[in-house]
């Protein structure tokens, strides 16, 4: 039971780092969805963390099915909803561009 909690939280941590790197340094897929306008800020969800996230996820319950070790997916299955949803709750994933910075930053000319 002690090793499953382990590598439970092994995978836990696995997915919160991919979500997070996919987030904010590397952007493999480049894909980007609106989420929110407001005033002059735009908001985008930048989906490539969750991406790779639900990959290593696919990948290591193909291999957990291989094995046949189905015993394990379930916590498999936790680790990854649980990175999720702190992943959300941190905001992983959503970018602000302020556009007033770039409507100060034209010249007037006049």
């Amino acid at each position: 039971m002690v090793k499953k909690i382990f590598f439970t939280l092994l995978q836990f941590v696995l997915f919160l780092v991919l979500f997070f790197t996919g987030s904010f340094v590397w952007h493999p897929f480049h894909l980007q969805w609106m989420h929110k306008v407001t005033g002059n800020v735009d908001r985008y969800f930048v989906p490539d963390g969750l991406l790779l996230a639900t990959g290593v996820l696919l990948a290591i319950v193909v291999i957990q099915a291989i094995r046949r070790k189905l015993c394990n997916t379930p916590w498999t299955i936790l680790a990854f909803m649980a990175a999720v949803a702190i992943g959300y709750w941190y905001r992983f994933g959503v970018v602000h561009h302020d556009l007033s910075c770039i409507i100060r930053s034209t010249p007037i000319h006049g």
